[in-house]
């Protein structure tokens, strides 16, 4: 029958139709989903005892006890659903398992607490439970007992009755909560003053350091914090991350609470481990009346955070105009910037209205202010998606529209990220923005666009404006992979779009996935898919991980994909690289039994296995499949004993996945080894204890007869995983079974080393303690587990293990103490506090000279800092790289720390082993303008040098950082100072590829004749080929740098061929110069003559003079040196006689009108030979092929010129060095007439094809010189 119509029917509540239709359910899955619907949809009594008796055969405990995904039972989702109690006591009556857990460790009892709202009903069943021997203290997986439950849901009566009980008030959960904790979350006076008159301890802490009282503020009740209060409860306390509870109570934006704490003396002007007030908060949360209160009460309105922000930043992130307006007028900095360089409208920006920004201008803000990923204010209005009147609003002001971000990304890439919007595009082209600009990884907007589901409006105004629709990024991503890769559902109508405009629908990435794999990949629907396989895409297509459709559809698609792939021909047993098939890839992803029947039905090899020698069944249980998979691969004869690389069994695998007791006593039944032991010598206890296993799995595992007492090949129990922050009961369990307290593992870690390495439960500690375990031993580093309490936060555990007597003074074989481990982790104060009570030495050193100030430092507690330095800790202390505390802070930019040193006297010129500075370290790491202006402001020497004769300058520059090299030179740093590797700032620049630090110092006529060495100047030259475009930059570059058109034209990169027709361009624009004499007169003059002239007007058109001043050497007296004197001599006269006679000066590089008069000339002289047969003028004289070598490279300049001369796309420039090498390979074969001797034909054809493209690129008509020797070459 029809599931439907059956869930209809028992929908009815009408038993006698149940009855009629029952006995027609047979498969077992479906008797599970019928109870449980039946439960959920809260039946009488009488029809769920029917179906019990009907459907699980009468009370056959084992069917009845199944569970769902969740792990819980018929009870369970019983009481989830609010059943009546005499449903709760049928279900316990029929056999249901009382203590059995959920996936979180949950029994019924902890649902009672939770779900069941009535204290008499609850109370009762409680009862009926006990009576029932259901284990009052049972804990969930994070050591949750029933009573935090009752604290945290329920009233005084109810905790009342547990405690009568007997239960165990102490126990804290895995984050050191105790019952009272929950109590405060739950706002009863009555509750918590119970508690209390308990003896639980008031000021007991979490593992995030937080009181009762932190928990009070959080939820604001003014009657419990009193309460509280009244009783003598720490108010000063802090959290780990420093937060006071007037912190929580701001973020609450009560007025009263922070009223009343501020009354009882709590300091104002706290702040957190990242140096927020509670000002900071308040601006946050945008409570004037709160802000307003604070300020009155002398709150210090100018602290900043870690991050350099002021309140003023905060309040403008979060859009409340008044509270800004406010702040503004109480003077606070309106230009101030955060560590990137945020300013306030930066953050208002980010979200706020056109008044508020306006507003800002108003007030004088710099509205062209950038930040250290060089965007403006518009970059973050636009990528925001801001109103248009805020757009345009800022572009009206001024704000350069076509400022890039440090990765190349416009605004209208920014516009694009974020639901675009066509007006703004269309007001950002119509200003002037370059909608064919390119991020750094090759992105244009239009790749933008696709990321986040566009319009087809927007996408066809976007490719009318001339996007290539098949342009690619640096991983050869088209549009359609990024449609495809970010979009859950891309618009089948956008895509047949794109494919209707031309884009290749085959297109691989790098990875060499096509749009078919990322369409499977992600879930894409079949309609999709169908239209891609329609459109002739590979089916069988592998990437480079060799993935087909089909593997990436079984790791995330539906049923229907797989069959309609299969249905195309897709290969069932394709393999990726790491041998899975689609088997592997099913089971690993959860799919359903029916996918896995359909696949093994299609011919899956069941026995396959993968690169790690895992089988499908490995899998499978890897990845919690149901028992019915299970059980499925095995009735098709797959081995349940195989093993994998690592020597793990399935059962290892379920122990240490996801552990499920039904199936893990599936496998045993079937005579699976349970002592099996992998590479490392782990059992499956060792697994299950390491993952979050129920009590009962580890029950079920010792009583099946595994060794307790395993080891594995680090000398490790089952137990010194049960320690890392398992259940207390588990651990409790082990030790009861007799597994050795005080075994260490080959660390010579003991279990109290690991449970205070691993935050575990106070009540942990205190067990293992009182079993005898010996609290002073240690690890083969000779820490003791003080070392480990210390660097893991609990003062309450540190004040224990003292009071037991562990030895506070012991050192590790570093030398480090107590206190250097409580200041590597940004302990709380008061552990560092109470051992320097107890009289640790604050000065002791460790093997590497570090003092604690080194290590508060390093992991940037401020608050550590200035306790240490008020108790008398050595401020000038080195380490044994000679390093002060003040080095460390520059190297990783802890300003706050930084100020703080300075301000208490550290010696600000003090150097390491290397003879570096703290500038030294601040340039060299996390460059912060503002620390370099800070100790420059402060009388460091800006010039130092270390041992490597490196100054800050050179470091800025190897760092890449244009801002801080401009600062560093404007407050006059050395900028011609050499390295011991004779570097100067512009070598290492070029070598970094420094784009913005190049452009400065050249612009600023840097010496570029320093760059000795030839490898700095070939790579400076194919640098600048990338880096500037043929437009008014280079132009300025060529104008205030005399040096640089010289090192072009002396190098012979092909960079030259590119900057070429811009020199013409700064060199010979107006020259009335005409090359016909020159022509006429070729016929006439000899061979030598002719190379001469012609050498002249290829290379001394770039530089004229120094082409000249070859000739102008001294006279040589040496007889082997003067025979090339003359021959000098005899090249000059040629060429100054050439000069007379096509009638200009030797001045002529002045002249502005050289290349007209050239083009011109020589596209008159080929029109006048376009009839001729070239092969016949070839053969005719040699001299000839000078005259068509000529005439063919003006041809080609001109097609060049008459192209946009600012033209600086790529496609461009490596089309310009392409055509130039085709050329002269063309003009070899000419000159040495070998071009109809050339043996491979396939070579022929190459040179001829890159002929005809280049004619196509340049544009050239059909009449032209260059087609007519390609027909006459192809005859």
């Amino acid at each position: 029958m029809n599931k439907n119509k059956i869930y209809k029917i028992i929908k009815e509540n009408e038993i006698e139709k149940i009855k009629e239709i029952i006995k027609e359910i047979n498969e077992e899955k479906n008797k599970k989903k019928i109870i449980k619907y039946s439960i959920k949809q809260k039946v009488s009594k009488e029809i769920i005892e029917y179906l019990i008796t009907e459907l699980f055969n009468n009370n056959n405990n084992n069917d009845i006890n199944f569970k769902d995904k969740k792990r819980r039972n018929l009870l369970q989702i019983s009481i989830i659903n609010q059943s009546k109690i005499e449903i709760i006591k049928l279900l316990i009556t029929k056999g249901i398992n009382i203590n059995s857990k959920d996936k979180k460790g949950k029994t019924i009892i902890h649902y009672l607490i939770k779900y069941l709202k009535n204290e008499k009903e609850l109370i009762e069943i409680i009862e009926y439970l006990i009576s029932n021997k259901i284990n009052i203290n049972e804990k969930t997986n994070s050591n949750k007992t029933i009573l935090h439950y009752a604290c945290e849901y329920n009233s005084i009566q109810v905790i009342e009755y547990l405690i009568s009980k007997g239960i165990n008030i102490n126990l804290k959960t895995n984050s050191n909560e105790t019952i009272l904790h929950f109590a405060c979350q739950n706002n009863s006076i009555e509750v918590i003053e119970y508690l209390i008159s308990k003896g639980i301890n008031i000021n007991s802490k979490t593992n995030k350091n937080e009181t009762i009282l932190h928990y009070a503020c959080k939820k604001n009740s003014i009657q419990v914090i009193q309460y509280l209060i009244s009783k003598g409860i720490n108010i000063n306390s802090k959290t780990n991350q420093y937060k006071t509870i007037l912190h929580y109570a701001s973020k609450k934006n009560s007025l009263e609470v922070i009223k009343y704490l501020i009354s009882k003396g709590l300091n104002i002007n706290s702040k957190t481990k990242w140096n927020e007030t509670i000002l900071h908060y308040a601006c946050k949360n945008n409570s004037f009346e709160v802000i307003e209160y604070l300020i009155s009460k002398g709150i210090n309105i100018n602290l900043k955070t870690r991050w350099n922000e002021t309140i003023l930043h905060s309040a403008c992130k979060n859009n409340s105009f008044d509270v800004i307006k406010y702040l503004i007028s109480k003077g606070l900095d309106i230009n101030a910037i955060t560590n990137d360089n945020e300013t306030i409208l930066h953050y208002a920006c980010q979200k706020n209205s056109v008044d508020v920004i306006k507003y800002l201008v108003s007030k004088g803000v710099d509205i062209n202010a950038i930040t250290s990923d060089n965007e403006t204010a518009l970059h973050y209005a636009c990528r925001n998606n801001l109103s248009f009147k805020v757009i345009e609003y800022l572009v009206s002001k001024g704000v350069d529209i076509n400022e890039k971000n440090k990765w190349n990304q416009t605004l209208i890439h920014l516009v694009c990220e974020n639901n675009p919007s066509i007006q703004v595009i269309e007001y950002l082209i119509s200003k002037g923005v370059d909608i064919n600009e390119k991020t750094k990884w090759n992105e244009t907007v239009l790749h933008y666009a696709f990321r986040y589901n566009p319009s087809i409006e927007i996408i066809e105004y976007l490719i009318s404006k001339g996007i290539n629709i098949n342009s690619k990024t640096n991983q050869n991503e088209t549009m359609l992979h990024y449609f495809f890769e970010n979009q859950n559902n891309p618009s089948l109508e956008v895509i047949e779009y794109l494919v209707s405009q031309g884009i290749d629908i085959n297109s691989k990435t790098d990875q060499n996935e096509t749009v078919l794999h990322l369409a499977c990949r992600n879930n894409l629907s079949i309609e999709i898919i169908q239209y891609l396989i329609s459109k002739g895409i590979d089916i069988n297509s592998k990437t480079n991980y060799d993935e087909t459709p089909l593997l990436l559809a079984c790791e995330f698609n539906s049923f229907e994909v797989i069959q309609y792939l299969i249905s195309k021909g897709a290969d069932i047993n394709a393999k990726t690289d790491y041998n899975e098939t689609v088997l592997h890839l099913a089971c690993r992803n959860n799919l359903s039994i029916e996918i896995i029947q359909y696949l093994i039905s299609k011919g899956a090899d069941i026995n396959s296995k993968t690169n790690g020698n895992e089988t499908v069944l490995h899998l499978a249980c890897r990845n919690n499949l149901s028992i019915q998979i299970i059980e499925y691969l095995i009735s098709k004869g797959i081995d349940i004993n195989e093993k994998t690389n690592r020597n793990e069994t399935v059962l290892h695998y379920i122990c240490r996945h996801n552990p499920s007791l039904e199936v893990i006593e599936y496998l045993i039944s079937k005579g699976i080894d349970i002592n099996e032991k992998t590479n490392r010598n782990q059992t499956a206890l060792h697994y299950a204890c390491q993952a979050n296993p129920s009590f009962e799995i580890i029950q079920y595992l010792i009583s099946k007869g595994i060794d307790i007492n395993a080891k594995t090949n680090q000398n490790q129990t089952a137990l010194h995983f049960a320690c890392r922050n398992k259940p207390f009961e588990i651990i409790q369990y082990l030790v009861e079974k007799g597994v050795n307290i005080n075994e260490k593992a080959n660390q010579k870690q003991t279990l109290l080393h690991i449970v205070c390495q691993y935050n575990s439960p106070f009540e942990v500690i205190e067990y293992l303690i009182e079993k005898g375990i010996d609290i002073n031993a240690k690890t083969n580093r000779n820490e003791t587990v003080l070392h480990f309490a210390c660097r893991n936060n609990s003062l309450e555990i540190v004040e224990y293990l003292i009071s037991k007597g562990i030895d506070i003074y012991s050192k590790t074989n570093e030398n480090e103490t107590a206190l250097h481990y409580a200041c590597q982790n940004n302990s709380p104060i008061e552990i560092i506090q109470y051992l320097i009570e107890k009289e640790i030495d604050i000065n002791a050193k460790t093997r590497r000279s570090q003092t604690a100030l080194h290590f508060a430092t390093r992991f940037n507690s401020i608050q550590t800092v200035q306790y240490l330095v008020s108790k008398g800790i050595d401020i000038n202390a080195k380490n044994n790289q000679n390093e002060t505390a003040l080095h460390l802070a520059c190297r990783f930019n802890f300003f706050q720390i930084i100020q703080y040193l300075i301000s208490k006297g550290i010696d600000i010129n003090a150097k390491t082993n290397q003879n570096e500075t703290a500038l030294h370290l601040a340039c060299q790491n996390n460059l912060s303008l503002k620390v370099i202006q800070y100790l420059i402001s402060k009388g460091i020497d800006i010039n130092a040098k270390n041992n490597q004769n490196e100054t800050v300058l050179h470091f800025a520059c190897q760092f890449n950082s244009i801002q801080i090299v401009e600062y560093l030179i404007s407050k006059g740093a050395d900028i011609n100072s050499k390295t011991n590797q004779n570097e100067t700032i512009l070598s290492i620049s070029i070598k970094k590829q420094n784009e913005n630090i190049i452009k400065f110092l050249l612009m600023n006529d840097m010496n570029i004749y320093d760059l000795k060495q030839k490898q700095i100047t070939k790579q400076f030259i194919q640098l600048f080929s990338q880096i500037y475009s043929i437009n008014e930059d280079m132009n300025n570059l060529l104008k205030s740098n005399n040096q640089f058109s010289d090192l072009i034209i002396q190098s012979n990169d092909l960079f030259k061929f590119k900057v070429h027709k811009l020199i013409l361009l700064t060199r010979f624009d107006n020259n009335e110069l005409t090359l016909q004499k020159f022509i006429n007169n070729c016929y006439q003059k000899p061979k030598k003559e002719i190379e001469i002239i012609l050498n002249f007007i290829y290379t001394g058109f770039y530089n004229f003079d120094k082409f000249i001043d070859k000739f102008n050497s001294k006279q040589i007296e040496n007889e082997n040196e003067k025979e090339k004197q003359n021959e000098n001599e005899n090249e000059k006269e040629i060429i100054q006689n050439f000069i007379k006679e096509i009638g200009i000066e030797t001045n002529w590089i002045e002249n502005k009108k050289g290349r007209k008069g050239i083009i011109n000339d020589l596209s008159k002289l080929y029109k006048e030979n376009e009839t001729k047969d070239f092969k016949i003028i070839i053969e005719e004289k040699e001299i000839k092929i000078h005259k068509l070598i000529l005439i063919i490279r003006s041809e080609l300049f001109k097609g060049m010129f008459e192209l946009n001369i600012q033209d600086s796309s790529n496609q461009v420039h490596d089309y310009s060095r392409k055509s130039f090498e085709t050329i002269n390979q063309f003009i070899y074969f000419l000159y040495h007439d070998k071009f109809n001797n050339i043996e491979k034909e396939k070579e022929k054809e190459i040179i001829l094809e890159e002929f005809y493209d280049l004619k196509d690129y340049f544009q050239l008509n059909q009449n032209s010189i260059i087609d007519l020797i390609l027909k006459d070459l192809k005859n």
